[in-house]
């Protein structure tokens, strides 16, 4: 499933008694989960700090192209899921406005059509005012967005979801934002700098997968988890949280940042704490994994505001 399926009980932000149209569009979006999207493109921007010729008034322009696309994407993945009658009614795990047949499916392709073509105006702005670099980043983002759910053959239907999560949510946003502040097509520290953000946001991933096998396997959805059981998901997971931490002591040794670009390591012990987690599980159906998607978004989360401080301080 996608990052953003965490296991929670939904966070309903509808008044009571019949919901608004507005009101439910911005629940089809996930709200809550958007940061995920827009602090690591903060990360990539900051990088760009002491830079000669940034132009900083463009930051919010770009990091509401990143929120539209992850908007855009979360409201996909929970149409087409919807469609394709991988969620049931009774899925709590979601927006809970397709699947219960709050908006209809065509409403809501014509609201993630509307927010891909937002974000993709909101990139052609940058792009009149920056140089063309940022375009084929913009859009990868939005085919990558888009076919992640979208289509016979999706990217998580073919089991590709957790490599191309790594890349989209990781590199390709950290060094899209700096693209969009400095005009420059690449920079060996803003792209790095998004591997573990990138690796983090797989593991919210690999997380809601592993709770989620039976079911998927049951509708037909043949993500990585469902391909190589529950043991090897429970032990993908582990690997790809550790890798996270693994890769921000990589990028230092690398001589791309100083030392203050290891302060999310101090985060060590909550990833430990979730892989104990995991690895507890028995089955998929365990208790354990309830919660363990949303809590590793809250790690990714903490994890990347400490990477903007470590980032600031060695750009100071």
């Amino acid at each position: 499933m996608h990052p953003a399926e965490g296991h929670q009980p939904d966070v309903t932000l509808l008044p009571a008694g019949e919901p608004g149209r507005l009101a439910l569009w911005i629940r089809a979006t996930r709200p809550q989960y958007l940061p995920t999207s827009v602090v690591p493109g903060l990360l990539g921007a900051l990088v760009a700090l002491g830079a000669g010729g940034t132009e900083w008034l463009l930051l919010p322009v770009a990091l509401l192209a990143l929120l539209l696309v992850h908007a855009a994407t979360d409201v996909c993945n929970d149409v087409e899921d919807a469609a394709n009658g991988v969620d049931a009614p009774d899925k709590v795990d979601n927006s809970q406005v397709f699947n219960t047949g709050l908006l209809s499916i065509e409403e809501g392709r014509r609201l993630y059509a509307a927010l891909f073509t937002a974000a993709f105006v909101l990139g052609v702005a940058i792009c009149l005012l920056q140089g063309p670099a940022l375009l084929s980043y913009g859009l990868v983002g939005i085919f990558g967005g888009l076919l992640y759910t979208a289509g016979p053959k999706s990217l998580k239907h073919a089991g590709l979801g957790d490599p191309a999560i790594v890349l989209l949510m990781g590199p390709l946003l950290t060094q899209g934002a700096y693209t969009a502040v400095t005009g420059d097509a690449f920079h060996a520290a803003a792209f790095w700098v998004g591997l573990s953000p990138g690796l983090l946001i797989t593991a919210v991933l690999a997380g809601n997968n592993l709770s989620d096998i039976d079911g998927d396997r049951a509708a037909g959805v043949r993500t990585l988890a469902v391909r190589i059981g529950f043991v090897r998901a429970r032990l993908l997971y582990v690997v790809t949280l550790a890798a996270a931490f693994a890769a921000t002591a990589l990028v230092w040794a690398t001589g791309l940042f100083g030392p203050a670009i290891l302060l999310p390591l101090v985060l060590a012990p909550v990833a430990v704490a979730r892989g104990r987690q995991a690895l507890g599980a028995r089955s998929a159906g365990d208790g354990a994994l309830l919660t363990l998607a949303p809590q590793t978004a809250q790690l990714h989360l903490l994890f990347c505001v400490l990477a903007c401080v470590g980032v600031v301080i060695d750009r100071a």
